[in-house]
């Protein structure tokens, strides 16, 4: 479990209103997503919670679904399946009301399997109580929590072994020489093999990479 994240604060409205003000009224193209992780298994993963306004006395989150307000709203659900499938990820839209209110209790997970132009077109639907939901989202959250090597490991592969190559070293011995430089000898590349294997060191997930990349298989 990472022990470099923390707990969610307080909502920062900030860029909303930010992002507002320098629109001046022009239709955005953007959507927030309330949240996105990625597990190491499953791979992404976006939730878009969907509160149920207790004005409406005959809509609970059990009842609410996005097809009895698909006109009003079908952009946002369609950049979020754009999303989705751009990401290759699971997306859950969660039907909840504010704590206090009637059906405070109810929870509705909609794990979308298909959708198009007119709707949703096939769905997974769970019924959760607010604490059985809780349970449900924080192992989701447990599962997706990763340390900053795992982040890292994750950016650095997507880099091809020229890119990595070019990382110059900004400290210690080999200060100002690339990687490429450095695995061009053998002594540079008995530093690299050492260097990587130092969790403290700065690119020594980096190093890992270029040396697999540069070997075709493990460092």
């Amino acid at each position: 479990m990472s022990t470099e994240s923390k707990e969610l604060g307080h909502d920062d409205s900030s860029g909303f209103e930010f992002a507002k003000e320098l629109l001046a009224g022009d239709v955005t193209a953007g959507i927030n997503f309330d949240r996105i992780m990625k597990n190491p298994m499953e791979g992404y993963q976006i939730i878009e919670y969907l509160l149920c306004d207790e004005k409406q006395p005959h809509v609970n989150p059990y009842t609410s679904h996005p097809r009895k307000y698909w006109d009003r709203n079908k952009n946002k659900f369609l950049a979020l399946w754009r999303t989705k499938l751009d990401f290759d990820a699971t997306l859950y839209l969660v039907n909840y009301a504010k704590r206090g209110t009637t059906h405070d209790n109810k929870v509705l997970l909609i794990e979308v399997l298909d959708m198009d132009e007119t709707g949703i077109l096939e769905e997974r639907q769970t019924r959760f109580s607010r604490r059985g939901f809780s349970m449900w989202l924080r192992e989701k959250n447990r599962q997706c929590l990763s340390d900053t090597d795992a982040i890292l490991r994750d950016i650095y592969e997507k880099k091809s072994l020229e890119e990595l190559g070019g990382i110059v070293l900004k400290r210690g011995k080999y200060q100002g020489k690339s990687l490429m430089e450095l695995g061009s000898t053998a002594e540079g590349r008995d530093y690299l093999s050492y260097h990587y294997q130092q969790p403290g060191y700065q690119y020594h997930t980096a190093v890992e990479c270029f040396l697999r990349k540069m070997k075709g298989g493990k460092a």
